[in-house]
This record gives structure tokens, C-alpha cells and sequence, in this order.
């Protein structure tokens, strides 16, 4: 089903669009002796690289529809990085292409055709955008800004989509030879730009973010506390194992939103989460939060649900991606699961880091079919897939470090588990 959800999405955004180029196969004005593969393949480039750019707007907000579709916001935003990237090369390939056509006769002219420095306005805009994009990726990719001053570059992702579009329909004779493709574009750029808005402007506004105050703060270590917060008169619906976007209103504390996954409630009213000090924004909040600061949630979101899994199961978790699981477990303490059968593999760097493993050997007393492992990095080493038993035939949850996360899938594709059968939540996204 996930493949087929896939293949829809590609048609949409990438075959349609060449299939509409095709009914109306342009007439090149290109003159300097092009190639005509030269023409048309630039042309062709910059068709999908615009159907991209517009989609990457529209995989970026939230929306919880489109969530589902990807199986959860993080495979969604894995998504729209990768689209984003993609756009940019194709969109960096037609002009390239385009200069290609001055070989040999004036090479300096290649150079100058990639900057807005052409005859008519509307090819401007096209380099403008493409140059504003290249900046942002470089502020992405390279120049490592601090999420909340990355966020507000980002913004200006949408002035350069604009002036791509512009671009895009500034060039002559565009709706006359294309009207198809037209129609293709003008659907795409009004839900882009509508996209951009209703993130970058109205979100704020519009989204739905629940009051609570931080009601306990316990910090289990140097590093990773336990925030347990409060708002009896607010119902906060979500399915075991989901994440909220967390905002915590104290001067000392910046208004970043971040994801941490819910683990619980033992109280009416109350939740929990778990914050482990790895970046600026989670080591300030360690050493700033204090009881009574005000929280905005917002949420929740995430499809990584064990009851969507087989009646036999594997979860694995390292450090804090334990967070899923203990809300797991305390969903099942109310809602039995008859059948179920589970083995938790908990890893740490040491025991002292096993902070609720308590909480599970009691829960593995109460209920036959649930075994707690310990694994400690310290003792043992790192968890190998070899070192879960009847891997194949079981549904396998992960959540934890990237590099635990990516070890792991390395070695059971190598014992030919199959993929279907590996269910991971991958924080990465931010």
C-alpha cells in the first residue's frame, strides 16, 4: 500500500507534468546553433524542478492528512528536504544547460547567463530565484545556523518561489503553445503560494495549540529530565506514542518549537515527556525551565502505533527514544491487548541511564508476554541485529539515535527481515 501511495505521488508531481510538456511539444526560439536535446532537456529540467519546488511548500504544513499519507510527519519532512534538494538540481540544470549552446564560440557568455543580468525581466527572475535558493541551501547545508535564526531565512523561500513563477509565466508565448501544462502550472503554484502563506504567515494564527504549565520538572541526570505538565480543562486526544510540538513561554527560554514524544499520563490531565540536553535550544531549557512556565502544545502527530503492528513484537529503544514505549506500556496497564507479545530491548550507555526500567519490570511482572532486555553499550557493546531473537516473522519497533537506528537496519537487512516488517520514528527532521 505504502508503494502505491508512492508511485500516485511521483505521477502527480513528476510524469503528469512531463506527459503535458509532451502534448504540446514546444517550438525552441533558441538560436546560437543549440542542439535541440540541449533545448528541450533544459526545458524538461525546469518543468519538474518548478512541480517540485511548489510540492516542497505543500509537504511543509503539517497538514495532517497529507501526514497520514506519508505514514507520519517525519517521514513527510524526510520527504520534503529530498524534494526541496531535487528541485534545486533541476532548477539549477536548465540554465546550465541553456549556456551549454555558447560552446565554443563564447565561452565568458556561460558564466554571465547563469546571472540576472539578461535583456528581459522575466529571465532575471528566474536567476534571481535560483540564486536566492542556492543561498538558502548553503545557510541549510553547510553554514549550520541555529534552528530559530534558520527558520527566519527559510521564510524567505517563498519571495524566490514567487519570483520563479514569474519566470515561469513571463516567457513568451507560454499559455498559447502550453495551455495543458498552463492549467498544471497555475493549480501547483496557487496551492505553492497558498502553502507558503498559510506556514510562514497564518499558522500562528490558524493551528490549534493547547495551554498547559509545567507542573514537575525531574532530572534524572546531568542531561535528561522528565517534564510533567498540567491542564485539567483541556482534553489532549492522542494515540500512544505520538509527539506534540512543545513552545514554553519564559523570557529566558527562546519561543522555538520543538518535538518531544508524549509518554504518558498517570494523572487526569497531566502528560509527560522526556528532554535529553543535545542541542542550544534543549540545553537552555534544561538549565532555564522551572515549574509554572506556560506551554503551547501543539499536536499531536506521528503514526507510530503498536497496535497497527503483529500480535508478536520487537521494540527497541536507545536513550529517550524509550519515550514512545513507556506510553505504550502505560496504555496497556488500561487497555489489555489480548494475544500480544512483546520484548523490549532497552539500550543504554549504563545502567544509571535506565531510568524507568522499574516501570517495565513491574509491568513485566503484571503481564507473561512482556520481557524486558537490557542491553548496556558498557557490558555488551552496541545491539546487533543478531542479537534479536526471531526477527523475521516479528514486527520490529525502533526509536532511538540515528546511529543505533541505522546499525540496526543495516544488519537485518543482511538476516533478510523484511522491510514492512520495521517500523522506526526518526526525529531527524528538525
Amino acid at each position: 500500500m505504502k508503494n502505491v501511495k508512492y508511485l500516485i505521488f511521483i505521477f502527480l508531481i513528476v510524469i503528469l507534468p512531463i506527459l503535458l510538456w509532451l502534448l504540446n511539444f514546444p517550438n525552441t526560439t533558441i538560436k546560437h546553433n543549440a542542439f535541440p536535446i540541449i533545448v528541450y532537456s533544459s526545458q524538461l529540467f525546469a518543468v519538474i524542478g518548478f512541480s517540485l519546488f511548489a510540492t516542497s511548500f505543500i509537504l511543509s504544513t503539517r497538514i495532517k492528512v497529507i501526514e497520514k499519507y506519508f505514514g507520519g510527519l517525519d517521514k513527510l519532512y524526510h520527504k520534503h528536504h529530498t524534494i526541496g534538494k531535487l528541485a534545486f538540481m533541476m532548477m539549477m540544470i536548465h540554465p546550465v544547460l541553456l549556456a551549454l549552446r555558447w560552446i565554443p564560440d563564447n565561452t565568458e557568455k556561460i558564466f554571465w547567463y547563469l546571472l540576472p543580468v539578461h535583456r528581459k525581466i522575466e529571465i532575471n527572475f528566474g536567476s534571481w530565484a535560483l540564486l536566492g535558493v542556492f543561498v538558502l541551501l548553503l545557510f541549510t547545508i553547510f553554514i549550520k545556523l541555529p534552528y530559530d535564526k534558520w527558520k527566519i531565512t527559510h521564510k524567505f523561500m517563498g519571495l524566490f518561489f514567487i519570483l520563479s513563477i514569474a519566470h515561469v509565466f513571463g516567457v513568451d508565448s507560454f499559455y498559447t503553445k502550453n495551455p495543458f501544462l498552463a492549467i498544471y502550472f497555475i493549480i501547483i503554484s496557487v496551492l505553492g503560494i497558498s502553502a507558503y502563506l498559510y506556514k510562514a504567515i497564518f499558522y500562528n494564527w490558524l493551528v490549534k495549540k493547547h495551554s498547559f504549565k509545567v507542573l514537575k520538572i525531574n532530572k534524572l541526570n546531568e542531561k535528561v529530565m522528565e517534564i510533567t505538565l498540567l491542564n485539567k480543562s483541556t482534553v489532549l486526544n492522542y494515540i500512544p506514542g505520538q509527539f506534540c510540538f512543545f513552545q514554553f513561554v519564559n523570557e529566558d527560554i527562546t519561543m522555538e518549537s520543538h518535538p518531544f514524544t508524549i509518554c504518558g499520563s498517570k494523572n487526569e490531565g497531566e502528560i509527560n515527556i522526556l528532554v535529553k540536553s543535545l542541542g542550544d535550544f534543549t540545553v537552555n531549557l534544561y538549565e532555564k525551565l522551572t515549574i509554572n512556565t506556560p506551554a503551547l502544545i501543539e499536536g499531536p502527530f506521528g503514526c507510530f502505533n503498536y497496535r497497527t503492528g503483529k500480535d508478536k513484537q520487537i521494540w527497541i529503544a536507545g536513550g529517550v527514544g524509550i519515550a514512545p514505549f513507556i506510553s505504550w506500556c502505560r496504555d496497556l496497564e488500561k487497555n489489555d491487548m489480548a494475544g500480544l507479545e512483546v520484548d523490549l530491548y532497552y539500550c543504554v550507555n549504563n545502567e544509571t541511564e535506565a531510568f524507568h526500567l522499574k516501570e517495565f519490570e513491574q509491568f513485566e511482572n503484571k503481564i507473561p508476554n512482556f520481557r524486558v532486555h537490557l542491553c548496556c553499550s558498557d557490558k555488551t557493546g552496541f545491539i546487533k541485529g543478531s542479537d534479536i531473537k526471531n526477527a523475521n516473522s516479528r514486527t520490529i519497533f525502533i526509536c532511538g539515535p540515528k546511529v543505533m537506528r541505522s546499525a540496526l537496519l543495516k544488519d537485518f537487512k543482511v538476516l533478510h527481515v523484511p522491510n514492512e516488517n520495521i517500523i522506526f520514528e526518526d526525529f531527524d527532521f528538525i
